[in-house]
C-alpha cells in the first residue's frame, strides 16, 4: 500500500472513531423516593422553579420533619441543603431560585425575618440581607436577573415600597427610589438584560407603568409610550434580540402591539391589527436564526404564528383556518432545536399538538392523542432541549407522560414500572430540567406519590478524550502510529524528489 493511501486510510479511521455512538433505545427513567419514602409525596421540583448549579439540581421539596426546604441532587446523591426554618415542620418555603457565580440565591423565611434574601453554595447557606427590618415582615425578593456581576431584583421595605435592588453577595442595596411617593413603590417587573443595561417595567407615579432601564449607576425612563398622563403602556414579554429589546406595549392609538428599543430609539415595530386600538396582543417572543417568532392576531386570522426581523413582520402560517377565518391556533411554548422552533398549536382536526417551523416549512409533528373525537389533543408543554432531542410532557389519551422527538421520530419515554403513573407538577416554571446530560422531571405513582425521576441522554455527551487502558486507547495509538509513519514517508519521498 502506498504511503499516501496509508495516510488517507488512517485519517478516515480517525474521523470515524471520533463519531459518537447514538443510542438506539429510549433512555430509562429512574425514580428517586428518598426524601419522603413510600406513598407519601415530597412534591420535589413542585411549586417553585428548579435550577442547576455546579452539577447539582437545586429544588424545593417536603418531608414531615423539615417541611418545605431546599434540596439538591445529582442523581446519585440527594440531600437536604439546609434546614433554614428550624421551627419543626414549618419549612422555609424557598422560591425564585437563581444562580449567580458559585452561589444560588433565593427567597426564604427562617421564621424570624420573614421572606428575605438567602444564598447557598451547597456547603454554606446564609441570610444575605434583611431588607425589610420590621421584625418578621417580608421583603419578598423576586425577579432575580444577572447583570454585570450583580443580581437585580424587586424587594419591598417599609419606607420605599417595592423598588429595584441589587446584590453581589457582599453589598446589597436599593438601586433607586423610582417612585418617591412614600411607600407606594415603583413595582419593577419583567427585568431583562440587554448590553450594559437592565430594562424593566415600572411606574414613578407620574407616567404610569412604562419602560425603564439601569446600568447600576444611572436609572432612567426610556420612553413614555402611552403619553396620556398617568396611563400605562405595561411593557411586557421583554426579549433581547440582536441589538434591540422587543416587547409588547400599549398606546392609546394601536392597543397592545410589538415595540422595540435599543435604549436610544424606541418605536412600534408593526401595527399588526389595524382595527383601531384593538391591538394584536403579541406574546411568547422567541428568537430563531434571523427572526423573532411570536403569537399574535391581526383581527382576521385569530392568534397565529408570526415573525419579524425588525424590518419585515409577517404571518408565518394560519394553522387553524377554521370556518370563520378568525379561529386561533394559540401557538406557545416555543423552543429551538436543530434549526427548528417547536411549539404547541391547536387546529380543529387534531386539537392541541406538537408542531415545528423553520420559517419556510411549518408542520404537525405527530397527532399524539388521536382520541375518539379526533381533536382531543395531547397538550404538549414543558419543552426542554437535550442532546439531539426535545423532551416534553404530553397526554396520549391514557395518561400524561414524558415524550421526546428529534424531528424524525416522536416517541414516548416509558415509565419505570408500577401502576397509575403520570407526569405531574403544580409548577411556576417547568418540571423538566436538564443538568448536563441528565434530565429531571416530576412524576406520580401510587407506590411513591409525587416524586422526581431522572434519565441520562447519551446523545448529549461526546466521547471522552482520555480512555486509558481501553480498546479505544489502543485503537487510537495504532492509528496515530500509522498516521505518523505515513507522514514521515511522505516527507522522505518529498526530500528525495527535491
Amino acid at each position: 500500500m502506498s504511503t499516501k493511501r496509508i495516510l488517507t486510510t488512517a485519517m478516515a479511521l480517525l474521523l470515524i472513531a471520533a463519531i459518537p455512538a447514538r443510542a438506539t433505545s429510549v433512555p430509562t427513567l429512574t425514580v428517586i423516593d428518598t426524601i419522603n419514602p413510600g406513598a407519601g409525596s415530597s412534591g420535589a421540583m413542585d411549586r417553585s422553579n428548579s435550577v442547576a448549579l455546579s452539577g447539582y439540581l437545586y429544588f424545593r421539596a417536603y418531608d414531615a420533619t423539615h417541611g418545605f426546604e431546599l434540596w439538591r441532587t445529582n442523581g446519585t446523591t440527594t440531600e437536604l441543603v439546609n434546614d433554614i426554618n428550624t421551627n419543626g415542620a414549618d419549612g422555609s418555603s424557598p422560591y425564585a431560585l437563581t444562580a449567580l457565580g458559585a452561589y444560588l440565591y433565593f427567597s426564604a423565611t427562617d421564621g424570624t425575618h420573614g421572606y428575605e434574601l438567602w444564598r447557598t453554595n451547597g456547603t454554606t447557606t446564609e441570610l444575605v440581607y434583611d431588607i425589610n427590618t420590621d421584625g418578621a415582615d417580608s421583603s419578598y425578593p423576586s425577579g432575580f436577573t444577572d447583570l454585570g456581576g450583580y443580581l437585580y431584583f424587586e424587594a419591598t421595605d417599609a419606607t420605599h415600597g417595592a423598588e429595584l435592588w441589587r446584590t453581589d453577595g457582599t453589598t446589597t442595596e436599593m438601586v433607586m427610589d423610582i417612585n418617591t411617593n412614600g411607600a407606594a413603590g415603583s413595582s419593577p417587573y419583567a427585568l431583562t438584560a440587554l448590553g450594559d443595561y437592565l430594562y424593566f417595567q415600572a411606574t414613578d407615579g407620574t407616567h404610569g407603568y412604562e419602560l425603564w432601564r439601569t446600568n447600576g449607576t444611572t436609572t432612567e425612563l426610556v420612553y413614555d409610550i402611552n403619553t396620556d398622563g398617568a396611563d400605562n403602556s405595561y411593557p411586557y414579554a421583554l426579549t433581547a434580540f440582536g441589538d434591540f429589546l422587543y416587547f409588547r406595549a400599549e398606546d392609546a392609538t394601536h392597543g397592545y402591539e410589538l415595540w422595540r428599543t435599543n435604549g436610544t430609539t424606541t418605536a412600534l415595530v408593526y401595527d399588526i391589527n389595524t382595527n383601531g386600538a384593538a391591538g394584536s396582543d403579541p406574546y411568547a417572543l422567541t428568537a430563531l436564526g434571523d427572526y423573532l417568532y411570536f403569537s399574535a392576531t391581526d383581527g382576521t386570522h385569530g392568534y397565529e404564528l408570526w415573525r419579524t426581523n425588525g424590518t419585515t413582520t409577517e404571518l408565518v402560517m394560519d394553522i387553524n383556518t377554521g370556518t370563520g377565518g378568525a379561529d386561533s391556533s394559540y401557538p406557545s411554548g416555543f423552543t429551538a432545536l436543530g434549526g427548528y422552533l417547536y411549539f404547541t398549536a391547536y387546529d380543529a382536526t387534531h386539537g392541541a399538538e406538537l408542531w415545528r417551523t423553520n420559517g419556510t416549512t411549518t408542520e404537525l409533528m405527530m397527532d399524539i392523542n388521536t382520541g375518539t373525537s379526533g381533536a382531543a389533543g395531547s397538550y404538549p408543554d414543558y419543552f426542554t432541549a437535550l442532546g439531539d432531542f426535545l423532551y416534553f410532557a404530553a397526554n396520549d389519551g391514557t395518561n400524561r407522560g414524558l415524550w421526546r422527538t428529534d424531528g424524525t421520530t416522536t416517541e414516548s419515554v416509558p415509565f419505570p414500572g408500577g401502576t397509575n403513573q403520570y407526569i405531574s407538577c403544580d409548577c411556576y416554571d417547568t418540571n423538566i430540567v436538564a443538568v448536563g446530560a441528565r434530565l429531571y422531571t416530576t412524576m406520580y405513582s401510587s407506590a411513591t406519590g409525587y416524586e422526581f425521576a431522572y434519565l441520562d441522554e447519551p446523545t448529549y455527551v461526546l466521547p471522552e478524550t482520555s480512555r486509558d487502558g481501553s480498546l479505544w486507547t489502543a485503537t487510537l495509538v495504532i492509528l496515530a502510529g500509522l498516521t505518523a509513519a505515513a507522514s514521515i514517508g511522505l516527507r522522505v519521498r518529498g526530500a528525495r524528489r527535491a
